[in-house]
């Protein structure tokens, strides 16, 4: 459409002699200053969308991220809840996998925070110090592990 505009107004205008020359001059002044600056006046639908297209994809980034978010968060609470009770009963093993599972949720986490500030839906820095909390909870999980190995063997 844009292309089309442009097309229009450097086509042949009709014959103006007959008319007060200043007052022509004027009106195509006017409608060249128009015509220019048209094509970033008129959005069509194609243009609108690529123009909202990312404010949508950072909320959907940011719906994601809050779903992800709450689901390991409640997978977490009963994992932990678990791995405590099986810490109660001395059931090392059980205790172990519940601790693999709370890592898991840690890991997509730290997916979604990604995902959500690559998306523009979070800070990369706020997405970085969320990632980086979940890399030292990792860290954790793995030292506990490879300690229980220690020990056992």
């Amino acid at each position: 459409m844009t292309t089309q505009m442009l097309a229009q107004a450097g086509a042949a205008t009709p014959a103006t002699g007959a008319l007060n020359q200043k007052i022509v001059q004027a009106v195509q002044l006017s409608n060249a200053e128009t015509a220019q600056y048209a094509p970033s006046q008129i959005a069509i639908p194609p243009n609108m969308m690529i123009a909202q297209a990312s404010g949508l994809v950072a909320q959907s980034a940011a719906a994601y991220f809050d779903g992800v978010t709450k689901l390991a968060l409640a997978s977490q609470g009963v994992l932990l809840k678990e791995m405590t009770q099986n810490l109660v009963d001395q059931q090392l093993e059980a205790a172990a996998e519940d601790a693999l599972g709370v890592l898991a949720t840690d890991i997509l986490m730290a997916a979604a925070a990604a995902v959500a500030a690559a998306a523009g839906a979070m800070e990369a820095e706020a997405a970085g110090f969320a990632i980086d909390r979940i890399d030292q909870s990792i860290s954790k999980y793995a030292s506990v592990l490879q300690n229980h190995k220690s020990a056992s063997s």
